[in-house]
């Protein structure tokens, strides 16, 4: 992989531009925060005045009331500062913290929102990395990065017109410094722009591929590949660490060279004005202020240097945000998605993921209101595919669905798959209560109607003896429970929504005798007064059916019901056949 390049200032400058539309929410607290900052200027500004008098003007001549004032004007200025930053950083902070929160909101909204093909291009640990990881380098860049380089660049202004102020020999030769301070600066600031951005792209790939390792550690272990999965985890852990390294090494020597400038700095400018042939004298308080102000003005320039890597951040972590925000791989259609009958027909209906490779061809099928459908093929038939573009997963299909007479295109695909139910094979069961897990928090779905699904699909039995029931505290994966439990869960799902249309991909995971009993009469009645589509793989659930599609690389071989493909001896009789030679409870 190449190295990333940095963009330029106007580009960053512009990247920046773009949060307005979320800070603008706290615009308020914003402004409030930015007029504490010329006041800390002004205060931190007066401390070596207040330094430079009570020296000359009370230790050096005695005068004890002097001192006194002094003394105590340096603790109230002091502690004054201190509580003004605070509050200051207090306030940016909270604005900060809450456009993050407003960000990140809609960032999952939008990703949320974007096309099943989008998701399928892009890993799910680089989309996590977006919505957790860059939020929280944006917003620590923002806090200690952006907005208190504008604190920094008050202090260093207030620090120039304290050294005229003080002494305008004194600030011009400190300031022939500065072009030295600022080259140096340039120069590093290149190679710690760089090594930030390579360290952003390597942290991305390094939590892909963890969230992948983790995801698939029993396949992992099963397959004896963990020592490959090693490995490679320790390549890209490596990778991450050099890309860090790089960033330290520079950072280190910048610090080291603006150090080392602002002792030449002192150390000048004393032997000029101290030497015996100076034709200046300066008092031991102008010493002690002029100190004071080099130090006001380089601690902010090494502060500007050391938030290079943390402005670059902020930069990049809004460029891969934004990147998110600019995709509109959107599903089409903002129509209303009222199913009154549940009439499904898909006409001349193709489609390919990868065009020109086809994975349907021109399907033509038809279920009446109420009706079963059976789809039944070998792996890599197109049955997943019908159920996907059915859902409104995916578009750019050729041909015409039609739910109700009505086009899918036209219809809003959240509000379509708020009214079509689907059971996948690979049944989800999320950290939380059993409630939880049948509604998924939707409000219009009330603890009755949750209990109503559970008792319709024979799931309270099993419910009702967990610890504290509905409100029994499933595990992440639902592992507390059996394989036949969580398929009630995810038929009680379906049914709470009260849909016209069910999709079921049948599990083909084994279970127990008894439940499989249970599951076989739960499935029976999501047959009753509903469209059904199920990917089958079962005898017993085939041959409930109204009718039977038999596909075979993206086509319809064969139409109808049981019976009547049976006598035709087609491809679905050898099917038949087979299944019941070789296993009679599951379709290949």
């Amino acid at each position: 992989m190449s190295k990333p390049r940095p963009k330029r200032f106007w580009a960053d400058l512009k990247d920046l531009v773009r949060l307005w539309p979320f800070l603008k929410a706290h615009k308020k607290t914003l402004i409030l925060s930015s007029c504490l900052i010329p006041v800390i200027s002004v205060l931190q500004m007066s401390v070596p005045f207040i330094l430079k008098r009570t020296i000359d003007q009370g230790v050096l001549k005695g005068d004890f009331h002097v001192l006194t004032l002094g003394a105590l004007a340096y603790l109230i200025v002091v502690i004054v500062e201190y509580c003004v930053r605070a509050v200051q950083t207090v306030l940016t902070s909270r604005a900060v913290f809450q456009m993050i929160r407003d960000m990140r909101m809609s960032l999952i909204d939008h990703i949320m929102r974007l096309s099943a093909r989008y998701h399928d291009k892009n890993l799910s640990g680089a989309l996590v990395t977006r919505a957790t990881s860059d939020f929280d380098n944006l917003s620590e860049s923002l806090n200690q990065g952006v907005l208190s380089s504008v604190v920094d660049l008050a202090v260093l202004t207030g620090a120039v017109v304290g050294l005229f102020l003080l002494d305008w020999h004194l600030a011009l030769i400190t300031l022939c410094v500065l072009p030295f301070v600022l080259l140096t600066i340039n120069l590093f600031s290149k190679a710690l722009k760089q090594s930030m951005l390579l360290a952003r792209v390597k942290i991305a790939a390094l939590n892909a591929y963890t969230q992948e390792c983790l995801y698939g550690v029993n396949t992992v272990k099963v397959l004896s590949g963990h020592k490959d999965s090693e490995q490679k985890f320790d390549k890209l852990t490596l990778e991450y660490r050099d890309a860090q390294m790089k960033s330290v090494v520079a950072d280190a020597v910048l610090f080291s060279l603006l150090d080392g400038i602002a002792s030449i700095t002192i150390g000048l400018v004393l032997w000029f004005t101290v030497r015996p042939s100076a034709e200046t004298f300066l008092s031991a308080g102008i010493m002690i202020a002029f100190v004071q102000y080099v130090q006001n003005l380089f601690d902010p320039l090494k502060q500007l240097a050391n938030k290079i890597a943390m402005l670059q951040g902020a930069f990049t972590a809004i460029d891969r945000v934004f990147s998110i925000f600019d995709t509109h791989e959107f599903i089409g259609g903002d129509g209303p998605a009222e199913i009154l009958m549940g009439k499904v027909e898909f006409v001349d209906v193709s489609f390919a993921y990868n065009p020109p490779t086809p994975t349907l061809q021109n399907l033509n099928f038809a279920i009446p209101s109420g009706d079963s459908l059976a789809l039944v093929g070998t792996t890599g038939s197109g049955k997943s595919t019908i159920i996907k573009l059915l859902s409104k997963l995916y578009t750019g299909y050729e041909g015409e669905i039609l739910i109700d007479d009505q086009p899918l295109n036209a219809m809003d695909g959240v509000a379509l798959r708020r009214k079509i139910a689907i059971v996948p094979q690979d049944i989800v069961i999320f950290k939380g209560s059993v409630s939880f897990n049948i509604g998924l928090g939707e409000p219009e779905i009330t603890q009755a109607m949750i209990e109503e699904a559970a008792k319709y699909v024979e799931a309270d039995r099993f419910i009702q003896k967990l610890p504290g029931a509905y409100n029994y505290q499933l595990r992440e994966g639902g592992d507390d429970i059996s394989v036949g439990q969580r398929q009630l869960i995810a038929f009680a799902r379906a049914i709470a929504r009260n849909p016209k249309i069910i999709i079921l991909d049948e599990a083909t995971s084994s279970v127990d005798p008894a439940s499989d009993a249970i599951i076989q009469k739960a499935i029976e009645k999501l047959f009753t007064g509903r469209t059904l589509i199920v990917i089958a793989h079962r005898l017993s659930t085939i041959r409930r059916c109204d009718s039977i599609a038999v596909l075979e690389k993206g086509r319809i071989l064969e139409t109808g019901a049981h019976d009547e493909l049976i006598r035709k001896q087609g491809k679905y009789y050898s099917l038949h056949e087979k299944l019941l030679h070789d296993d009679p409870d599951a379709l290949a």
